[in-house]
């Protein structure tokens, strides 16, 4: 009997002491929060109530209310930070007023506001800790590789991307029904990958899943930790199914990026016998070239994954949602339309070509404009107390954002809930205001691409991306909107999605460029 008894003493003594560590988490988690309370003499707006100690319908209000709850509080008290408890916790949300004072702070550290936002800490999250780690060679590599090359790489942008709108979008003389992001998923992966890997691996089905897959569970998996206590998180991870899978996609990666990784590394080496060796301009080399010159450790596989997470993210819900802005508005889609044929007609495909595509970048911006990626911009987390020229003390230890308010702010633009594609084209002529209306320019009244030293570096690259996509689009298909669908976007918590749920119609026109 003693020994039928003991297994069952052992699962109750490990339900005891399982139980006991749940207990001791909540009550450090409930003691962490109330001194915060007490540290922070900021305002606080859609807080916890005592039953709600874990603050989870708090967060539930800000996932589906974020935008009404933000600028209810900036209407409520202009100019005036405060705090509020969000998906991700609680954040001290700063108006735009404060983007000059704290772009280029030295204790508002962006690297920590990435880890902290991201658990770029934990297996799985290896493509958010790419872009964090303080070697910063994924940034060197946006700043001055992506962005120096773009004259290189304006050619094959331009190839991959109709040949991938023939293999995605078809070619049919009738109108084809598609579900907008699934396909602009499809179309963006394989011309970043271009970029990115070269023609090895940017029509490699294998690849391809995994990137377009990863992109999305990782956020997913993001998602899923929010609403754990932060001292849970580090056990938890390990048995959610969407850290799991990126667990799995991580090992995908590595396997199919290693071995391109070797064979790039074996032709170096017969380069420096002499040997005449095929030079492939893309992020592979680019990123052996800089961690080589400069010393830098880094994850090749893991960089690939930030890269092509970066680019599909961002770049893909930025197109979807132009596809859509476009499909309703036809007169405007038609104007594009001649302004791309003129160009490329004349000047082909190259850097000055998609300069003088004017009325798009404006298009663009004024599209980012009323959805950008997120409410927010400029993620911070404070190394020490800081007090702000406002005199509001920002305690150490916060997760800090400013508002993207002024997006939609009658102050700032007119008729701001408007979508006027003329709108920045018009501002090119007002005075002071010339470079400011330019798609890749980062300001106070504009956060599509961030603001301050930590603005998007890859954002000249993916603009590019972008505009060519977009033009090779309008001049190979006429588009609509499938009747009934909703192109309004979509909010979560801070993000702003273009609607998953929305399809449009293509038709085939030909392909003339």
């Amino acid at each position: 009997m003693a020994s039928i008894a003991q297994p069952y003493s052992d699962i109750k003594e490990h339900l005891r002491v399982l139980v006991i560590l749940l207990s001791t988490a909540i009550v450090l988690l409930l003691v962490s929060s109330l001194k915060a309370r007490k540290k922070s003499p900021l305002p606080l707006v859609n807080g916890n109530s005592w039953t709600d100690p874990l603050g989870i319908e708090a967060k539930k209000r800000f996932m589906t209310s974020a935008r009404s709850i933000i600028a209810g509080q900036l209407e409520k008290a202009p100019g005036k930070p405060f705090r509020v408890v969000s998906d991700v916790g609680e954040l001290v949300v700063l108006p735009p007023d404060f983007a000059p004072e704290i772009r280029n702070h030295k204790d508002f550290s962006f690297t920590m506001a990435a880890y902290k936002w991201f658990y770029a800490h934990l297996p799985g999250m290896e493509g958010f800790r790419e872009g964090t780690a303080e070697s910063q060679i994924m940034k060197l590599v946006a700043r001055h590789q992506l962005t120096h090359q773009l004259t290189v790489v304006t050619a094959p942008v331009a190839e991959e991307s109709a040949r991938a709108l023939r293999d995605i979008f078809g070619c049919d003389e009738g109108w084809r029904e598609l579900s907008v992001r699934s396909a602009c998923l499809r179309v963006i992966a394989r011309v970043s990958s271009r970029i990115f890997l070269g023609q090895e691996l940017c029509r490699n089905p294998d690849w391809l899943r995994v990137t377009s897959t990863y992109s999305v569970l990782a956020f997913k998996a993001v998602v899923a930790l929010r609403f754990w206590p932060a001292p849970l998180r580090n056990v938890v991870h390990w048995v959610l199914p969407a850290c799991k899978a990126a667990r799995d996609l991580v090992q995908e990666a590595r396997d199919l990026v290693n071995p391109l990784l070797l064979e790039r590394n074996q032709e170096r080496r017969a380069q420096a016998k002499g040997e005449s060796v095929l030079y492939r301009n893309d992020a592979i080399d680019w990123l052996e070239e800089l961690a080589t010159d400069k010393n830098l450790n880094y994850d090749p596989a893991a960089s690939q994954l930030y890269l092509s997470t970066a680019a599909l993210h961002s770049s893909t819900d930025f197109f979807a949602q132009l596809l859509l802005d476009l499909a309703e508005r036809p007169s405007l889609a038609e104007e594009l339309r001649q302004e791309a044929a003129k160009v490329v007609s004349t000047e082909g495909w190259s850097k000055g070509s998609l300069f003088d595509l004017k009325l798009m970048d404006s298009v663009m911006k004024e599209s980012q404009r009323l959805k950008p990626i997120s409410l927010a911009s400029m993620r911070r987390y404070t190394t020490a107390d800081v007090k702000m020229s406002s005199g509001d003390i920002i305690p150490k230890g916060s997760l800090t954002v400013v508002s993207a308010y002024r997006h939609w702010d009658e102050k700032t633009y007119e008729r701001p809930d408007e979508f006027d594609g003329h709108r920045f084209l018009k501002m090119r002529s007002q005075a002071g205001k010339q470079h400011q209306a330019h798609l890749v320019s980062a300001t106070q009244d504009h956060f599509g691409f961030g603001y301050g030293l930590h603005a998007c570096p890859g954002r000249f690259f993916a603009a590019e991306e972008v505009k060519i996509v977009l033009a090779q689009m309008l001049l190979q298909y006429e588009i609509r909107l499938v009747e009934g669908s909703d192109s309004r976007p979509v909010t979560a918590g801070l993000n702003m999605y273009a609607n998953p749920s929305s399809k449009i119609s293509v038709r085939y026109r030909g392909s003339s460029f």
